[in-house]
């Protein structure tokens, strides 16, 4: 016999997909979505072709089906730069963008390419599957606002360049005009002289580190992408500022979870960006201040989607009118000895930007300041 429900027994509601729903729900993301979609086997031969494919290359099902890609496409980076290998041997994604295609009747096509690697349930690797979009339009629109802004960003780069070079320059000559003085009467003061020495090296040396960052922000490189331990790049990093710590007397604390997934990185890259803040954060408390580290996973257990490190001081921090601003090209809030370029932050917003991750700052003068950066998980 049944168990008849009793009437206050409610039936359990389902959360999520249900399996029936989700061959009709492929089919019908891949037939409507924007972007085209086409995988090859491990022959490099195209074995899927969508409809936005179709859409976007001129080409119908049966003209590319069991056909090698670069003979359709001709792609810019179907000889050195093609991420076949890359992506069969490491299983890590790879995304490029401005990439030309040719399409049917050899019309060019910009696109936007992300490549992962296809596995069956077996876990057997069968190919490559490759999503891409037409943005030729976009790049037009792009360069005609670059074009547009050109002269007033050169405008901009050249005045605060010229800023930043020609105050140190000036105490050099003012130092070496100095010295060349005594010399001619001479009344050289060796402790002066040393004095005045130790002056013009550290201006030549802020002169370096404005061209280095200039270098650094101008390059734009693409990160090398590999999977990366933030939690272990932290405990490399915090014992190269260990003498930093320990002039100020900085307590330093570090609050991070146990289990910390990898995120795909660059790590030289995210090390300078998390070296960068530290340092920020060093200049900005007093001696005796706290500068608080903590790392963790966000998404549930087993499936975490995002890695979310938190760098917080006691600091001066900073006015609210200045937080707009804080990310711009030259733009700092630092005076006197301490003071920088202004291009750390808009480097480090750069390079997490490249990385598909956010970067935010909460401030307040007179409590202290949180950098929190978020990065995606594989």
């Amino acid at each position: 016999m049944k168990k008849r429900k009793n009437k206050g027994q409610k039936r359990k509601e389902v959360i999520g997909f249900d399996v029936s729903m989700m061959r009709p729900f492929m089919e019908g993301l891949l037939k409507n979505m924007e972007g085209g979609i086409f995988a090859i086997d491990l022959n490099r031969k195209i074995i899927f072709f969508t409809k936005a494919a179709e859409w976007i290359t001129g080409y119908c099902l049966d003209e590319v089906l069991g056909k090698k890609c670069r003979d359709i496409f001709k792609s810019d980076t179907c000889n050195e730069e093609c991420p076949f290998d890359k992506v069969l041997k490491k299983n890590i994604p790879v995304h490029m963008r401005n990439v030309t295609i040719t399409g049917k009747y050899g019309l060019k096509i910009l696109t936007s390419r992300s490549f992962f690697r296809l596995d069956d349930v077996h876990g057997n690797t069968r190919g490559i599957a490759i999503i891409f979009r037409d943005i030729t339009e976009l790049q037009n629109l792009r360069q005609q606002v670059i074009q547009s802004e050109k002269l007033a960003v050169m405008g901009q780069l050249a005045a605060g360049v010229a800023h930043e070079i020609n105050n140190p320059i000036n105490g050099i000559i003012t130092y070496l005009h100095l010295m060349l003085k005594q010399l001619a009467e001479k009344k050289m003061d060796p402790e002066v002289w040393e004095k005045n020495l130790r002056l013009v090296e550290r201006e030549t040396i802020r002169i370096g580190r404005l061209v280095r960052n200039l270098l650094n922000f101008s390059r734009k490189t693409e990160p090398e992408l590999g999977s990366v331990n933030l939690k272990r790049l932290l405990n490399e990093t915090l014992p190269v500022l260990e003498d930093q710590f320990l002039i100020k007397n900085i307590k330093i604390s570090e609050k991070c979870e146990d289990e910390i997934p990898d995120v795909l990185g660059d790590h030289s890259q995210l090390q300078q960006v998390v070296m960068n803040l530290i340092v920020n954060a060093i200049q900005a408390v007093d001696n005796g201040g706290c500068i608080d580290v903590a790392l963790a996973a966000e998404g549930a257990k087993g499936s975490e989607c995002f890695v979310a490190l938190e760098i917080k001081d006691n600091g001066v921090g900073i006015p609210e009118e200045d937080l707009e601003n804080i990310f711009d090209p030259f733009y700092t809030t630092k005076t006197g000895e301490k003071g920088g370029v202004g291009l750390g932050l808009s480097i480090a917003k750069q390079i997490i930007k490249a990385h598909h991750g956010r970067i935010r700052i909460q401030s307040k003068v007179g409590k202290g300041t949180t950098v929190s950066i978020r990065l995606p998980t594989p």
